[in-house]
C-alpha cells in the first residue's frame, strides 16, 4: 500500500469502486422498469425509428449547380457537407 501525502491509493480505488457499484445499482430498478414494459420498449422503438427516417431526410443527397464546372457537370451535396460531381452522360444533355 503506497501512501503520498496522506492518501492511500488501495483506499481510493476502494471508494471509487464503492461509488461505481452504488451508481450501478441505483440505475438498475430504473432501466428494468423503463424496458421491462411493453408500452416503453414500444416507445423507445418508435422514437429509434423517428430519428432514423429524420436522419435518412436529411442526410439525403441532393442536386447542386455548380457554375464553374458547366453544364457537363451534375453535382449533388449530402448531409449539408459532402458534395461529389460526377460527368453527366453526353446522351442526355
Amino acid at each position: 500500500m503506497q501512501q503520498v501525502d496522506g492518501i492511500q491509493f488501495q483506499d481510493l480505488d476502494q471508494v471509487l469502486r464503492n461509488a461505481q457499484l452504488r451508481r450501478s445499482t441505483d440505475l438498475a430498478p430504473w432501466l428494468r422498469l423503463r424496458f421491462s414494459s411493453r408500452a416503453g420498449r414500444l416507445v423507445i422503438a418508435t422514437s429509434l425509428a423517428c430519428m432514423v427516417a429524420v436522419l435518412a431526410i436529411v442526410a439525403a443527397p441532393r442536386p447542386v449547380s455548380i457554375a464553374a464546372l458547366g453544364s457537363e457537370w451534375q453535382c449533388s451535396k449530402a448531409a449539408f457537407v459532402l458534395t461529389t460531381c460526377r460527368q453527366a452522360d453526353p446522351a442526355r444533355s
